[in-house]
């Protein structure tokens, strides 16, 4: 590997950091089929606020790399983890990686969290495992309007759907977090860890907008007897590209194809009223359920990456 060497990213030129964006944007629409630019603004407003913490790797041509974490209430989130073209594969996402884990484990949090997939390695480990995170890997799938139009099929008679709207965000986190009571240990994730974490992801899908604009719409839901027993959430991180970013079953509903039915109706609207070209969705590889659900609609594996949690202390 180049001589190289790491700055804080708040002192790297903004003109250096403004062409590994505009490589990292086009990587996330051609890989990922998602925007960029949501994420970039959020990034250079910290930027400018001087509060985004990060580092950039530099070697003799500039900047090249670079990677950034957070720090809120004990939890601790490595963000973006991206390599220029013309150094990947060089393992400068490893350094990165190795760096921030440093930086993050100083400040004594309670538990880390990092998914891969939006990387330029979403297959790296080696980090996590040599400090002991729980991983797990996962599969990005997409699904385009002819593939759709193969495998579709007609929607389930006798149940009915409604729109989501923004205020059962409550009551989706209340199923999302029932959804996962048994395989929470497989998700190597903290984000369902308590009712409080669903809240809160969900909070920044639906209100924040952190996967694109949320559909109303386009997510729905199932109730019996006035209960929420499913759900499908869509949201659109590109244009023509719909997203479902959560889909669940409340555990004594399962198999009897309700989720099924919720993915369809998105699904339908997704790319009827929505004249979308393409969806996607991320999974747990090893939900085989859910995967069979997934490949069944047309679904097909685009990217393998994975998703690492430390919970300090257990």
């Amino acid at each position: 590997m180049a001589t190289s060497a790491f700055q804080p990213i708040g002192s790297v030129p903004r003109a250096d950091l403004r062409r590994l964006f505009d490589e990292e944007s086009d990587m996330w629409a051609r890989d990922l089929r998602w925007s960029f630019a949501p994420t970039r603004g959020r990034l250079e407003a910290s930027l400018d606020e001087g509060t985004l913490n990060g580092l950039v790797l530099e070697d003799a041509a500039g900047a090249c790399a670079y990677a950034t974490y957070a720090m809120e209430s004990g939890h601790g989130i490595i963000g973006s983890v991206f390599a220029s073209a013309r150094t990947r594969g060089g393992g400068f996402e490893r350094l990165l990686v190795d760096r921030i884990l440093n930086r993050l484990l100083a400040l004594q949090p309670k538990v880390i969290d990092c998914q891969t997939l939006f990387s330029s390695d979403p297959a790296l480990l080696e980090p996590f495992a040599s400090r002991g995170f729980e991983s797990a890997a996962r599969v990005y799938m997409t699904l385009d309007r002819a593939g759709w139009l193969a495998r579709r099929r007609p929607l389930t008679p006798g149940l009915r759907s409604k729109p989501t709207h923004r205020t059962d965000l409550r009551g989706v986190a209340r199923l999302v977090y029932d959804a996962h009571i048994d395989s929470r240990r497989l998700d190597a994730s903290s984000s369902f860890d308590s009712l409080e974490s669903c809240e809160r992801i969900l909070s920044q899908i639906v209100l924040d907008e952190v996967c694109g604009p949320f559909d109303s719409l386009g997510s729905r839901r199932i109730e019996s007897g006035g209960r929420l027993v499913a759900a499908c959430l869509l949201t659109w991180p590109l244009a023509g590209v719909a997203h479902v970013s959560e889909i669940a079953t409340a555990p004594d509903y399962r198999l009897q194809g309700l989720a099924r039915h919720c993915l369809g109706e998105s699904l339908e609207n997704a790319f009827e009223r929505g004249q979308a070209s393409c969806a996607t969705l991320s999974v747990t590889a090893s939900n085989r359920g859910a995967l069979a659900l997934y490949e069944s609609v047309g679904f097909v594996p685009r990217i393998h990456y994975g998703s690492h949690v430390l919970r300090i202390g257990r």
